[in-house]
């Protein structure tokens, strides 16, 4: 049986027109991974299956498909008097009200193709939700990938859309912007995005224009951010300035609770990540003054920070006075067993 315990200190510095449900569809049973999104977009007539009765979740989806799909999703208006410049789709393509009120809309750009038979890449995917639900794309970046430079026309796009949770990278540290999206991919992302609308809607998510952030986004929870507050009242006792929470710190502590849990360890040094400074470098974090404090199996953030408090090495992480900043991550394997993180930063 697991018992509850705190790590080594880790402070080093520098170093288509069928229609069905998803129930029905015979190859989208109910543990593939886009059930659920799927299920909820068919029911709601966004997506369909095809005439044979499949789903066909892993082909590839056109530019006309994803403009559909997309408009559906939007409930745009279809009947435009709009005409786009394209060359390459006829007023009597089955796609064309999609493809011109989406494009009036801003949303595809009014070139002289439209290319409507090629596949979706994972670039241009990230542009159309963004501009189609009116997504904020700020300039903070809090996070990153190897192989998105800042030159890529999409990189806000991507950045912007991986940010507030509608997709996520093939890897913590790439995103793969050229590989074609497919029908279940395109159901996921359409779906979180819908989600993501409504949260907007209900005011559990908004846009904060001096951070350049969306606010409620972060799913670590309110059980890891209430270990902050009792962190700087440790460190006000201290005498010691408050620790400023990062939410791309937080973003990489989460991501390493999240490991830790579902791949049954407990060390400083990640199979996945490696070292905690390492970690938080090859996920764009811009330095590697980074310190963690990790705990497992206390059951409350009082109890976490009481148990780090009482362990040297990591009261010694707590009230360095040279430390800035604070990430928070918590997570439970499959057992229920938590994991809690601590990052520390210099900015």
């Amino acid at each position: 049986m697991k018992k509850t315990f705190v790590a080594a200190l880790a402070a080093l510095l520098l170093a288509v027109p069928a229609t069905a449900y998803a129930d029905h569809f015979p190859d989208v049973s109910s543990k593939h991974w886009a059930y659920e999104s799927i299920h909820s977009l068919s029911a709601a007539e966004i997506v369909n299956g095809y005439s044979t009765g499949f789903f066909r979740p892993d082909r590839e989806v056109t530019r006309a498909q994803a403009a559909v799909i997309l408009a559906r999703a939007l409930e745009v208006d279809t009947a435009t008097t709009f005409q786009p410049d394209f060359q390459d789709i006829d007023p009597d393509y089955y796609a064309y009200p999609a493809v011109a009120a989406l494009t009036e809309q801003g949303v595809f750009s009014n070139t002289g193709k439209f290319n409507p038979g090629q596949p979706l890449p994972r670039s241009q995917m990230a542009k159309i939700i963004v501009e189609g639900f009116d997504i904020v794309v700020d300039s903070n970046h809090q996070l990153a990938f190897r192989d998105v430079p800042s030159t890529l026309w999409a990189h806000d796009y991507i950045i912007t859309l991986a940010e507030v949770g509608i997709s996520e990278g093939y890897t913590p540290t790439t995103f793969r912007y050229g590989v074609n999206v497919t029908r279940g991919q395109l159901a996921a992302f359409i779906d979180r995005a819908l989600q993501f609308e409504r949260a907007v809607e209900e005011g559990t998510i908004s846009y904060d224009a001096t951070q350049q952030l969306y606010q409620g986004v972060n799913s670590t929870g309110s059980v890891a951010h209430e270990t902050i507050p009792l962190v700087n009242q440790e460190r006000a006792n201290a005498n010691l300035t408050a620790l400023e929470e990062d939410p791309e710190l937080t973003r990489i502590a989460q991501l390493k609770a999240e490991d830790m849990a579902e791949n049954d360890y407990f060390e400083h040094t990640s199979p996945t990540y490696g070292e905690p400074w390492e970690m938080a470098v090859a996920l764009g974090y811009p330095t590697n003054q980074v310190g963690e404090n990790i705990a497992g199996g206390y059951k409350s953030p009082g109890e976490t920070v009481a148990a780090w408090m009482d362990s040297q090495g990591h009261r010694e992480n707590i009230l360095r006075a040279s430390y800035t900043h604070i990430g928070v991550g918590y997570a439970e394997d499959q057992d229920g067993f938590p994991y809690w993180v601590h990052m520390f930063s210099i900015r």
